[in-house]
């Protein structure tokens, strides 16, 4: 009877270990369950009914729980195996518990093998994307860099041309200010013989060509005063020759009768676009000088005109008074 009591109380002491075994590892499942959920830095909280037990590391619990379950399923074997029969039943569910044991220790290392590997894609994904961020921020700052650089040339070359521009333009006022005070101090010029008169005969005229002189002849336009009365488009019908070339020899033959006019003088004005005494009468003398001179630089470039004969603010200021008489 004491040993079948004796041996009851073993049976029990066995099935309590199992049980406690049993639910260290449900313990290890819920660890595992809640270090893949919430991460090895989340805390597992533990209650029975309404009464708060504290929390713990999500980590330590997984070791705990697992330290636990097998320190139980020793206790287990050591009791089953010490000095009880041997019962077929017994060895089969301790054969079971021990495969579900191993099953679960396989799940456990495969479940801390894939979590690891996770936190190794993890990191190596954010090396990866702060790399690329370190890189975009390296080229927008040399980008910007660079844009700083070529404005400030562009703003350096801006500078050095409003001070070029600033010196033209203190230069053409000092000029300016001077032709208009050698403008000032013209008194009235001496009269001057005129080039042509309305009497001059257009052979005599230089500016025009002998052949066009003969053809005017014989249209009975003999002398200037005829050219000037005469249709510049009824001469260009009648001699065979283009309006235009009337028109300039119309308009040379007018400026040469104003006096201290010459040839030359003439072509720049015309060349300008005066063709007449009453428009060379109402220009402003610097503004004509500006535009004949201009056109007699290039004059004397091409060699059509010598720097001598090249007109100066008295000269202009001159005509223009002398159109106006």
């Amino acid at each position: 009877m004491k040993t079948m009591s004796k041996n009851g109380r073993k049976g029990t002491a066995t099935w309590l270990l199992s049980f406690f075994t049993l639910l260290a590892v449900v313990n290890v499942f819920n660890a595992t369950i809640q270090l893949n959920l919430n991460g090895a830095a989340s805390t597992v909280f533990f209650r029975v009914f309404n009464a708060d037990l504290g929390g713990l590391n999500a980590e330590v619990y997984l070791w705990a729980s697992l330290i636990v379950a097998f320190l139980l399923f020793g206790v287990t074997s050591f009791s089953v195996y010490r000095g009880l029969p041997v019962d077929p039943q017994m060895l089969q569910r301790i054969g079971k518990v021990e495969e579900n044991l191993a099953t679960n220790s396989n799940m456990i290392e495969n479940t801390q093998i894939g979590f690891f590997r996770k936190l190794e894609e993890n990191q190596k994904t954010n090396d990866e994307v702060f790399k690329k961020i370190n890189l975009g921020l390296d080229d927008m700052k040399k980008e910007a860099s660079d844009n700083l650089a070529t404005q400030k040339a562009a703003l350096g070359k801006m500078e050095e041309e409003s001070r070029r521009n600033a010196e033209v333009m203190k230069r053409q006022a000092t000029e300016l200010a001077k032709l208009k005070k050698h403008v000032e101090k013209l008194g009235r010029e001496p009269t001057q013989r005129p080039k042509l008169t309305s009497r001059t005969r257009l052979e005599h005229v230089k500016s025009i060509p002998p052949r066009l002189a003969t053809k005017l002849n014989q249209m009975q336009t003999t002398n200037v005063s005829d050219l000037l009365a005469a249709d510049a488009v009824i001469l260009a019908q009648r001699a065979s020759e283009m309006v235009e070339t009337i028109a300039n020899v119309q308009a040379r033959a007018q400026l040469l009768m104003v006096p201290g006019i010459d040839e030359e003088n003439a072509d720049l004005l015309v060349k300008y676009g005066i063709t007449s005494r009453k428009e060379l009468a109402n220009q402003d003398p610097v503004q004509l000088y500006r535009g004949i001179v201009g056109i007699a630089k290039t004059y004397v470039d091409q060699g059509k005109l010598s720097a001598n004969k090249v007109p100066d603010v008295e000269d202009v200021s001159s005509w223009i008074k002398q159109a106006q008489l």
